[in-house]
């Protein structure tokens, strides 16, 4: 990504929505659930210069007895009662995780939603563009934080087949995006790849 101008021109393009996720959940059918069910959450991407390019932090689940442990995350969660929308949900989260101001980052574009079968909930992903890189903080819900560049994740030759384990289940051959110190799949990937395809 070779300009701030270049970035904002493609992050204002048409989403390309839900057949983006399908490369990263070949076995999803989008009729076979009610969105409407789901328990309502939202994680925030966060978008920062660096040299002369571009990152967002992921970061690392621990590992604890549940269906997202140790997994590659984007900062979020579920939605509060108190919550006043779900961007301050992200923001709200995006703090706690990590340390950033909520009143940091510019509020671009939100993606297309993605609801998660194993757990029930309804991602939301918003895009927060910062002038800086943001200052991180990590609480106890983050064991690791990655900065991914937007180049790493535009290349084409980046995605590969992996075994995972998802709670009890043990998935093989899941479609993951392969970046130098991180595997990502499920969720995060759909969510990835939708960004992949609106920066390429």
């Amino acid at each position: 990504m070779d300009s701030l101008e270049g970035l904002l021109r493609k992050l204002n393009n048409d989403l390309p929505g839900e057949i983006a996720h399908l490369a990263f959940y070949p076995y999803r059918r989008t009729d076979s659930y009610n969105k409407h069910e789901g328990k309502t959450s939202a994680i925030g991407i966060h978008i920062f210069p660096n040299a002369k390019d571009f990152y967002f932090y992921l970061i690392k689940r621990p590992t604890y007895k549940g269906y997202h442990s140790g997994q590659i995350a984007f900062p979020g969660g579920k939605q509060d009662r108190s919550d006043k929308s779900l961007v301050w949900t992200s923001r709200r989260e995006s703090f706690e995780e990590l340390g950033i101001s909520m009143n940091k980052g510019e509020l671009i574009k939100e993606l297309t939603s993605v609801y998660i079968p194993v757990s029930n909930f309804i991602v939301h992903p918003f895009i927060f563009l910062h002038d800086e890189k943001p200052l991180i903080n990590k609480n106890h819900e983050v064991e690791e934080v990655f900065e991914i560049s937007i180049k790493a994740l535009i290349e084409e030759n980046n995605t590969c087949l992996t075994d995972v384990i998802a709670g009890e289940m043990k998935l093989k051959n899941i479609p993951a995006f392969k970046f130098d110190k991180c595997t990502v799949w499920g969720a995060t990937a759909l969510i990835l790849n939708e960004l992949k395809e609106l920066l390429k």
